[in-house]
């Protein structure tokens, strides 16, 4: 049971969260070729809602299986890893949920219907509207905390500190 479990928290950390990886490749393609940015946006948008939010509550109850089935003590030695992996991941799952996750959805909306045609009138600044800059931003600054939250994950689920 133990190994069967273990395989389905591995497994499901790489299936939910090795796409977030790609989502600074899809800002960096959408700011290339703006024509696409309403298409990466959503893309993005879908990823997260479908595949990485419920993806991720089913990685912590996968999680809290593997320690029951364990029976591990989160108050010794060599289990207090896992409350600074269950608090990060908790930090991560919250800021997903309630602040990235609607920051896309507004990216979503800023972006849809794409770049007007042809070129900007007379006197009008080149590029994005500043909403969608400042929104992108948002979500850059957002995605690296993310990452570095997961990074720090994986780090301990591999390293297993005694602290």
């Amino acid at each position: 049971m133990l190994q069967l479990f273990l395989f389905l928290h591995v497994m499901g950390a790489i299936a939910v969260f090795g796409p977030t990886f790609v989502f600074p490749v899809i800002a960096s393609q959408a700011q290339k070729s703006p024509q696409n940015g309403p298409f990466a946006a959503a893309l993005s948008d879908y990823i997260e809602r479908r595949i990485v939010l419920p993806g991720a509550v089913v990685q912590g109850i996968s999680g809290v299986a593997l320690i029951l089935i364990l029976g591990a003590d989160l108050t010794s030695a060599s289990y207090r890893w896992l409350i600074g992996g269950i608090v990060l991941y908790l930090i991560a799952i919250l800021f997903a949920a309630f602040v990235q996750a609607p920051a896309a959805e507004k990216m979503v909306r800023l972006t849809r219907g794409g770049p007007p045609p042809g070129p900007p009138p007379a006197g009008a600044p080149a590029g994005p509207p500043p909403e969608v800059l400042a929104t992108a931003r948002k979500l850059q600054r957002g995605g690296m905390l993310l990452t570095v939250l997961i990074v720090a994950i994986v780090i301990l689920m591999v390293t297993k500190p005694g602290y």
